[in-house]
C-alpha cells in the first residue's frame, strides 16, 4: 500500500504537534505544571496544616484533618486520618464513632474525578472518631476537591477540603 505524499506529510505533521505539546514546547513547562503553579498563586484552596478544621456544611459534624500522608497532601494516591465529632450550636462535641463516610475526589476545573479508584475508609479502632482514608487519588496536578459525607445516625454533614496539587 502506497501513502500519497500529502496524507504522509500531514501524519508527520500531526506527529511533531502531538509529541511538542506533550513536552510543553521546548523550554516551557508542561501544561499541567502550569496549571498547579496557577493554582497555587490565585491562593486557591486550603493551606495545608495538621489538625486543619472544618465545620461541616450543615453545622452538624466537626472535621479535623489529623494528618497527611504525604504532606502536603500531593499527586498520585494520598492517605489521611480524619477526626469527625458532633457539633451543636457551634460547639464541638463528642467523637463521632459510629460514622459511615464516602469521599470524592473531584477536579472542578475539569469537570472530572478519580476514574476508577474507590477511597477506602476504616475507623481507627484507638481512637474514637477517627477514620483512616487511603488511596485518595489525586492523579493530575492542579486544583482538586476532596469531599468526605459523613453520616451518623440521623446525622448527615459534609465537609469539602481544596487542594492544589504539585507535580
Amino acid at each position: 500500500m502506497r501513502l500519497s505524499p500529502l496524507v504522509l506529510s500531514l501524519g508527520l505533521s500531526l506527529g511533531a504537534s502531538v509529541i511538542a505539546g506533550c513536552s510543553g514546547g521546548g523550554s516551557d513547562p508542561p501544561p499541567d505544571a502550569d496549571e498547579a503553579l496557577a493554582c497555587m498563586t490565585s491562593g486557591r484552596g486550603d493551606t495545608y496544616v495538621a489538625g486543619l478544621e472544618k465545620m461541616g456544611t450543615g453545622g452538624q459534624l466537626d472535621f479535623h484533618l489529623v494528618s497527611a500522608n504525604p504532606s502536603p497532601p500531593a499527586r498520585y494516591l494520598n492517605a489521611w486520618v480524619v477526626q469527625i465529632n458532633s457539633m451543636a450550636a457551634g460547639v464541638v462535641g463528642a467523637p463521632m464513632s459510629d460514622a459511615s463516610l464516602v469521599v470524592t475526589p473531584y477536579m472542578p476545573d475539569h469537570q472530572h474525578g478519580a476514574g476508577d479508584y474507590k477511597t477506602k475508609v476504616a475507623p481507627m479502632a484507638d481512637n474514637p472518631g477517627q477514620y483512616q482514608l487511603t488511596d485518595i487519588n489525586t492523579w493530575m496536578p492542579g486544583y482538586w476537591e476532596i469531599t468526605i459525607d459523613a453520616t451518623a445516625g440521623t446525622v448527615q454533614d459534609t465537609v469539602v477540603y481544596k487542594f492544589c496539587i504539585q507535580e
